[in-house]
């Protein structure tokens, strides 16, 4: 658990530099648009081939696969629950295409790399590695087009600095190549500051609202809910049946399941502060996300300690 509060340590403070920094005017409107489409367009790309410059060994290539089969199914099903769910609810149309992306789409890398380092060591990094090579599939594609309200044409997918990257990265990972230390070195440099960027950006966002509205927002806590307990708990089910059903690896299970128990990813925040959709909404169930994953999760982590042996 020492891992789990740390990295929360880390994005309390980076949250709260960006706060600071907005309202102290360092950081106004404009700079902030200028700054999520510096992360979005420059830094991002480099973030996403640098998680495809980890070695794969054999004995993690199982777990790997089947981490990946349970990435997809996840992303499909979720989405297509989800869209589903959103047009039964009292909500605008922004805060419908938000309450999608927020449900869905957890802090993969930020949260989800540290996390299964410390608790799988080398092994669930990899596997988290490739857990996030769907997310950044899906979340660039459709998640971009549900966020921008506009029908994407196949030239503005392929065009895209992050989609171009997500394809690299994946045949880079399944390939013998390595970037030598040279090239990766400044990759590495450059993806580090994909996430005190975000944060710190999250933070400014923040400080446009009272705090107040972060923990009394009920949409925001149905948000909480669907994201903490309910997808997450979804998953646990499916793979607890695999599990049991045919030979796995207990890592490869309880990477699957916790990569689904995160918090609302940051790059939410972002995409809807670029396109303008409900981008307040957005923070405020981001951040109230990560105050109640702080039980949520480490209940999760103890569960898949318990079952997946």
């Amino acid at each position: 658990m020492d891992a789990l509060f740390l990295v929360f340590i880390k994005i309390v403070v980076a949250v709260t530099l960006g706060f600071i920094l907005r309202k102290t005017g360092i950081i106004d409107a404009r700079m902030q648009k200028g700054l999520s489409d510096m992360l979005l367009l420059a830094i991002l790309p480099f973030s996403i081939l640098a998680s495809s410059n980890y070695e794969k060994t054999p004995e993690v290539t199982e777990g790997m696969q089947i981490v990946l089969v349970a990435a997809l199914a996840y992303y499909i099903l979720s989405l297509i629950l989800m869209r589903l769910t959103s047009k039964k609810l009292p909500f605008e149309d922004k805060e419908q295409r938000v309450f999608v992306t927020m449900t869905v789409f957890a802090n993969t890398g930020f949260v989800g790399f540290p996390l299964m380092s410390a608790l799988y060591g080398n092994a669930g990094l990899l596997m988290a590695v490739v857990f996030n090579l769907a997310y950044n599939l899906f979340m660039y594609t459709y998640g971009i087009h549900l966020l921008s309200g506009k029908t994407g044409s196949i030239r503005s997918i392929l065009t895209n600095p992050v989609n171009i990257a997500s394809v690299l990265a994946i045949l880079i990972f399944v390939s013998p190549f390595r970037f030598p230390s040279y090239v990766s070195g400044p990759i590495d440099l450059i993806a580090a500051m994909t996430v005190p960027l975000s944060m710190i950006i999250i933070g400014s966002n923040l400080a446009a609202m009272p705090f107040f509205k972060v923990v009394t927002d009920p949409k925001s806590y149905l948000i909480s809910f669907m994201r903490l307990i309910l997808l997450p708990g979804l998953v646990l089910a499916g793979m607890y049946i695999a599990f049991r059903s045919a030979s796995m690896a207990p890592e490869a299970a309880a990477v699957a399941v916790l990569m689904c128990a995160l918090p609302c990813g940051s790059m939410n925040v972002i995409l809807s502060e670029k396109y303008d959709c409900a981008p307040e909404f957005a923070a405020r169930a981001t951040v109230q996300s990560m105050l109640l994953c702080m039980g949520s999760l480490p209940l999760f982590v103890f569960i898949c300690s318990k079952i997946f042996r």
